[in-house]
């Protein structure tokens, strides 16, 4: 899982060698005769030969460095899936550290190299790319599928090997007779439908659940599903049809989840805001959101994706964040939290600590703000 990823990273504690940082773009880009060349793979190469040179002509951080590159390409020419639209590496030869991400979303281009990982994209493909199972739904058939780290995948089933249910034939009834029967079947489907649903999110710990449908089958779905699941599905009408190929349902999902991770996004900041102006479990600017950090009070990181701090203050906040089981929420425009510094965190409980030395860098909410 890449949450366990994340923490084990963030404990790896500095050392006096080179820690690779890759992130790459890897959908393919159509250049002249060579249209599987990946853009990625360029700015990686170019980036690399620039990064060697600072290390000067030998060394043990060369020698670490020139190690980490060579598996770097014996991975990208003999493992790298094509399917995946992004990849994060993490290397360190000397201390033998090497971990691939593959996501099917890209990153943004980065290379970078220091005496920790840097983890900020990682907690934010975490935070974006939430596990959700995603259910295709007519009032006789449903197909399922999990979304995880950009990826979509339909599942078989749990027991059966199937998620296709069929109706049987019916003869000799009256229409009314026939009716009940009908509705009688699609009742029973639903409920059996939504114990599928169930045992999915349950095994693959999902957070969202997303139902794409008619306006038949969503309400009988809806009154099948458990409290627990209705509070994490999302519901979308829909005419998509059942046989839909893998990308064409994949062009549909994505965008709703974008926009329920985008939704949620919002309404954490909201959240943290009014915390901020209760003087209740919350805290903004660099500062006491370190503070906090540090000392374990921090439930949720809260980040705007432009909070005016530099990188590796980014990460450390990262690293603490994931040191401490604290959620990462990296948030887009939120004007309010921009203007707290851009950076704040909900609280697991409230205490004051002495603040040691000059600017805290907080920001406190002016009157017409409030």
């Amino acid at each position: 899982m890449n949450d366990m990823l994340l923490r084990r990273l963030a404990e790896l504690a500095p050392v006096d060698a080179p820690v690779l940082s890759i992130y790459l773009d890897m959908r393919p880009h159509a250049l002249g005769g060579r249209p599987g060349l990946r853009d990625g793979v360029l700015m990686l190469n170019d980036r690399l030969r620039e990064i060697e040179k600072t290390f000067g002509p030998r060394g043990p951080d060369l020698d670490s460095f020139r190690a980490d590159v060579a598996r770097i390409e014996t991975y990208l020419r003999d493992h790298y899936p094509a399917s995946a639209h992004g990849v994060a590496m993490f290397a360190c030869a000397a201390t033998g550290l090497f971990e691939v991400i593959e996501a099917g979303v890209p990153f943004e281009h980065q290379v970078s190299v220091g005496a920790t990982p840097d983890l900020f994209q990682l907690a934010r493909l975490i935070d974006d790319q939430e596990t959700a199972v995603v259910g295709i739904v007519d009032t006789n058939t449903v197909r399922l599928f999990v979304m995880r780290s950009g990826f979509l995948e339909e599942r078989e089933g749990l027991d059966e090997g199937s998620h296709h249910f069929h109706k049987t034939r019916l003869g000799g009834l009256n229409v009314e007779r026939y009716q009940r029967h009908v509705e009688k079947h699609r009742t029973d489907f639903a409920r059996e439908a939504a114990a599928e649903i169930e045992l999915l999110v349950d095994r693959e710990a999902a957070s969202r659940v997303v139902l794409v449908g008619n306006q038949v089958a969503l309400p009988l779905l809806h009154d099948a599903l458990s409290p627990r699941v209705l509070n994490l599905t999302q519901e979308v009408p829909s005419g998509l049809d059942l046989r839909a190929t893998h990308d064409v349902i994949l062009d549909e999902i994505a965008p709703i989840l974008a926009r329920a991770e985008a939704e949620s996004g919002r309404s954490i900041a909201d959240q943290l805001v009014d915390a901020v102006r209760a003087d209740a479990l919350g805290v903004a600017g660099l500062g006491q959101t370190r503070t906090a950090l540090e000392h374990g009070q921090a439930d949720v990181l809260v980040l705007t994706s432009s909070a005016p701090i530099d990188l590796d203050t980014r990460n450390e906040l990262v690293r603490l964040a994931a040191t401490t089981s604290a959620d990462v929420e990296v948030v887009e425009d939120h004007e309010t939290l921009e203007w707290l510094g851009g950076v704040g965190a909900l609280l697991r409980y409230r205490h004051e600590f002495p603040t040691v030395g000059g600017d805290t860098g907080d920001v406190s909410l002016a009157p017409e703000q409030a």
